[in-house]
């Protein structure tokens, strides 16, 4: 009867008021967060460094922030972030100049290497190399950016293990890991953390495309909340674009797995 009366009323002042109030609540529920200090992102580097890490990789690093926080929180770990816009590279640089641990690399990830357009935006938080749609800002101006394969990075740095690979790409975050899917298949990366969110409508990669890629590779998917990660199976539910981050691990490190799961 209360649905009923809902959907015959669905455009009474008092019941849009009740919807809009819930659409708020579940986007508060769900963290559509990009607060570093209160998403929970710090939290997850906080309780992967009670396992001494030794190496982090920070794609769509920007001007270095997120790596700053990883040199704070995870003692005696190497670094490197890559940003690919030079400007913006310029100036994580110059933030990072007494980091003597973290290695800025100007290049982006993705499924191969070459060169490619990108989208550069008023923020030097959005650029991207897709044409994002149902912005209220536009792009100002394109540029080339040097595009790598993680799999070919590793291989010439000889790195053999990572610990946490975190990307942040504005909508670029699937060709990457298409780029780490033999590092990824030999079990070489522990931890993923990857950004979900409104810019998959443009990109028309669901969530459920990246639970099938890790669940074929091994891997455990779970959303970073405040101050836990909910490892949960697929549901339709969960493709509600909010965001922002997610992670995956190796099904092997259960006591990773369990640590982040604690409240």
């Amino acid at each position: 009867m209360i649905k009923r009366t809902f959907k015959r009323n669905a455009h009474n002042p008092v019941f849009k008021m009740m919807a809009g109030a819930g659409r708020a609540m579940n986007r508060l529920y769900e963290n559509r967060n990009h607060d570093i200090q209160s998403n929970g992102e710090l939290t997850v580097l906080k309780k992967l460094a009670a396992f001494n890490p030794q190496v982090i990789m920070d794609g769509g690093a920007n001007i270095g922030d997120y790596s700053q926080w990883a040199a704070r929180l995870v003692k005696n770990c190497l670094i490197y972030a890559f940003e690919p816009v030079k400007s913006t590279f310029d100036l994580m640089t110059s933030n990072l100049k007494d980091q003597k641990n973290i290695i800025p690399v100007n290049k982006g990830f993705y499924s191969e290497n070459g060169i490619r357009k990108i989208n550069l935006f008023p923020s030097h938080t959005h650029s991207s190399l897709y044409d994002i749609e149902g912005l209220s800002y536009h792009p100002v101006n394109t540029i080339d950016i040097e595009l790598i394969t993680g799999d070919s990075f590793l291989r010439a740095q000889g790195i053999d293990h990572v610990d946490l690979l975190k990307l942040d790409l504005e909508g670029a975050e699937y060709d990457a890991l298409a780029g780490f899917e033999n590092a990824l298949k030999k079990g070489k990366i522990n931890m993923v953390q990857f950004e979900f969110g409104y810019i998959n409508i443009t990109t028309r990669k669901l969530l459920i495309d990246f639970y099938k890629f890790f669940e074929s590779l091994g891997y455990s998917v779970g959303k970073v909340f405040p101050k836990t990660v909910e490892f949960r199976k697929y549901e339709f539910k969960y493709e509600d674009f909010l965001g922002p981050n997610y992670v995956a691990v190796k099904k092997s490190e259960t006591g990773l797995i369990e640590k982040l799961s604690r409240r």
